[in-house]
């Protein structure tokens, strides 16, 4: 298993999403890593086991077992619907291994696998605890999104002398929605690239399980429409990266340009930079190639009431009125 290089570490075959994991991969000519058989054949069973087709049995070799998660990530950027699935079924693996550990590997895994430094506490009274700084928590947050759960806003964290301080339940599920997160972007960073060869038989075989997307209704977003009408000054960089984005691209469905430039008109009302310019641009992108979508209203004020309290008392009178 070398190809020249040092043996993968335990670490990097458990959580093949780490960095290091990464760039070994990508050191492999494809066609080294896809040649055997049992890659291809290993690769379609994680995707029927991401599907619930399939029972998933790891493979007795290492490296088959390694090679096939970065080629069920090939096949599964080609459907957002697979990946997402992908993802959840990985992240849920990585957390059984990641449950296992002991408390110093644990330490070790969040650093290795988000750059997440943390510092292993015991207490007597509270028992075992994780801690890291709030500037640590807050990147790892922002990088993997985990602010679109309100369980981990800083806000919700225990905080002491600039530390966060999370409970061993709590830091399991922190690495799990980490490692979900992380997959996910990996594998759609991976649309672009040219499915191999040796992984067209496996697409086509499990394309066919892949559930059609649900329909979406456009009921609970028309009160964007109405804050479009009325432009704010304050938190508008929030309100363009989780909502007026997502909206212009994936529910209105219009193209690039025509959703920056409707941003922007809402947000020029304030006066417009060169910077605010950029960012409404790389949201719009960031919103297409994600998939994602806005809060419907009543999430909006259930799960960010930050930013539900920025909406004008027009917008939300309105939406009141049409749930009478």
């Amino acid at each position: 298993m070398s190809y020249g290089r040092p043996l993968l570490s335990e670490l990097e075959l458990k959580y093949p999403f780490a960095p290091s994991s990464r760039r070994f991969f990508e050191s492999i000519p494809v066609e080294d890593g896809l040649n055997s058989r049992e890659v291809v054949d290993q690769t379609g069973s994680r995707l029927l086991s991401a599907l619930g087709r399939a029972k998933y049995e790891p493979h007795i070799s290492e490296l088959t077992e390694f090679s096939s998660f970065f080629a069920a990530a090939l096949v599964a950027s080609q459907d957002p619907v697979l990946t997402s699935r992908f993802s959840k079924k990985e992240a849920e693996r990585a957390k059984e291994h990641f449950l296992a550990e002991a408390p110093k590997a644990k330490a070790v895994a969040l650093a290795e696998c988000f750059g997440a430094a943390v510092m292993l506490e015991e207490s007597q009274n509270e028992g075992r605890r994780y801690s890291m700084p709030f500037e640590v928590y807050l990147s790892v947050v922002s990088k993997h999104e985990l602010g679109k759960n309100p369980k981990w806003k800083l806000a919700r964290q225990p905080l002491s002398a600039g530390t966060v301080h999370l409970t061993e339940n709590m830091v399991n599920d922190f690495f799990g929605d980490c490692a979900q997160a992380a997959i996910g972007d990996g594998v759609r960073n991976l649309r672009k690239a040219q499915l191999p060869k040796q992984l067209l038989g496996v697409r086509a075989e499990v394309i066919q399980y892949v559930p059609a997307p649900r329909p979406r209704s456009g009921k609970g977003y028309l009160y964007v429409e109405d804050l479009l009408k009325h432009p704010v000054s304050d938190g508008r960089h929030r309100l363009v990266w989780l909502v007026l984005a997502p909206y212009m691209v994936n529910v209105k469905k219009v193209d690039d340009t025509e959703a920056v430039e409707k941003i922007r008109a809402f947000v020029a009302a304030a006066g417009e930079t060169s910077a605010m310019r950029r960012f409404v641009e790389y949201n719009v992108k960031r919103a297409r190639r994600n998939g994602l979508l806005p809060p419907t209203f009543s999430t909006l004020k259930l799960e960010h009431p930050d930013i539900f309290g920025l909406l004008p008392k027009e917008v939300v009178a309105a939406e009141v009125a049409k749930q009478k």
